[in-house]
């Protein structure tokens, strides 16, 4: 099988409702964008936003290219990171973790085919690149009860028409229930797994993708920028990280993966998500972005501050320098041609017998946390994999350092773009627990 044709030239759109057409241009929220106060911010900042429909055809490409490669007539996409990252047609992302309800065509040439939940065809109509939006034979308990072996069939045999149209029978499926999988198999396909497909698709980021997350990860700074502003003593974890959703979902952000912000003793050990623990004067206050913001784009970065401006005590500047020296002396590793294993090996960390630290070194990024992560020399023999970093790829440098002897605990992380000169911090906040400045 070829190359992929220019995605341009196989546009065939059946978006003949004329409100669907006019969706395409009024009504989409994708098509409006981020809106204010967004465009001014990332106009002062001198940040120039990304073309969609460009940002559209690279990823179309890149799926497709991974598919010709893996000798795969198409891909059937579930994940809704993976439909977004195709389509960049978002419809209730995290409703569709747990309910396979809306699924992609994404043959190795040719156009997009979205099976979409009922009514939601006009979602998907400024993507010229989809042909055709197909309702669905939802197949799931919820929605499907003692029926969902007949919808899984009906469901099956639509995909099977796809792949024989398609010239085989080998596709790449990401995960769905039992009974569909076996669905499809009944009609002989050969089913590997998508995300093998997927994450080596999105590694490589295209100019417009890096557009957008320089918007995003701007974006997230004026986010974090007031939540700095906002933390004082009295305060709790929870209504201080209310303020980093509000300030995030007024620039455009779709979500926050996790809730990671404690304050104080919770900081250590590390991953205790932020709750009703009221923050004191003194205390380190520590977190992790993981949103997935404007544009799609995951800002992926922790700061670690402390309440009330204070200097840190000897055991607080203890790991806090630890966990600096380990993100600063790191960074300089990410340089295209560089093995994930060198990676691991080659990374400066605390003792791991005195200090606990974080589940991974390095890990990749782009709409959320991607495919590589890089973990730790002595787990290497047990979760380690080899690979090379190449210009385009984008990945988060980790710390957290928290003394098994006990005290609070600092995490820090910087989302860092791989470019043939080296690495790009794009994060270049400070590091400073009592400072913020715009960097």
């Amino acid at each position: 099988m070829g190359a992929p044709t220019s995605a341009s030239a196989r546009i065939r759109r059946t978006f003949e409702d004329p409100l669907v057409q006019r969706a395409a241009t009024e009504g989409n929220r994708v098509v409006l964008g981020p809106g204010e106060p967004a465009f001014t911010e990332w106009t002062a900042a001198g940040l120039q936003l990304p073309d969609l429909d460009a940002m559209q055809e690279y990823r179309v490409g890149r799926i497709q290219q991974e598919l010709v490669a893996c000798d795969l007539v198409g891909a059937l996409l579930f994940d809704p990171m993976n439909l977004m990252y195709a389509t960049n047609a978002p419809n209730m992302q995290l409703w569709f973790t747990h309910n396979e309800a809306r699924w992609l065509w994404v043959p190795a040439e040719g156009p997009l085919i979205l099976f979409d939940y009922p009514a939601c065809d006009f979602l998907s109509a400024h993507n010229p690149l989809i042909a055709e939006v197909r309702p669905t034979n939802c197949f799931t308990y919820f929605l499907a009860d003692q029926r969902g072996d007949e919808k899984a069939a009906l469901f099956a045999g639509e995909i099977a028409e796809l792949a024989r149209e398609a010239g085989g029978g080998r596709i790449a499926a990401d995960p769905m229930p039992v009974h569909a999988v076996q669905a499809l198999q009944s009609e002989g396909l050969e089913l590997v797994d998508a995300m093998a497909v997927m994450e080596r698709a999105r590694a490589i980021k295209g100019p417009d993708e890096l557009l957008a997350m320089r918007c995003s990860l701007e974006a997230a700074r004026v986010a974090c920028r007031r939540m700095f502003e906002a933390l004082r003593p009295g305060i709790s974890e929870q209504e201080l990280w209310a303020v980093l959703w509000a300030e995030m979902f007024a620039r455009g952000g779709d979500w926050m993966e996790c809730r990671l912000l404690s304050a104080g003793p919770r900081t250590n050990p590390w991953f205790q998500e932020c709750s009703s623990y009221v923050i004191q004067e003194g205390d380190l206050v520590a977190f992790d972005t993981d949103l997935v913001g404007s544009y799609g784009m995951m800002v992926d970065i922790s700061r670690t501050w402390i309440c009330g401006g204070g200097p840190l005590d000897d055991d607080q500047r203890q790991v806090y320098e630890l966990a600096r020296r380990q993100i600063e002396d790191n960074i300089h590793l990410l340089r295209p041609g560089v093995t994930f294993r060198e990676l691991c090996h080659d990374s400066q960390k605390p003792s791991v017998d005195d200090y606990r630290h974080y589940s991974v070194l390095f890990h990749g990024a782009g709409q959320c946390d991607e495919w590589p992560s890089i973990t730790f020399p002595e787990s290497w023999d047990e979760f380690g994999y080899d690979g090379v970093l190449e210009a385009g790829m984008v990945l988060t440098v980790e710390s957290y350092v928290g003394a098994y002897a006990g005290g609070q605990g600092v995490k820090l992380e910087n989302q860092v773009l791989v470019t043939e000169d080296g690495p790009e911090n794009l994060s270049p906040w400070s590091l400073e627990p009592d400072d913020f400045d715009d960097c």
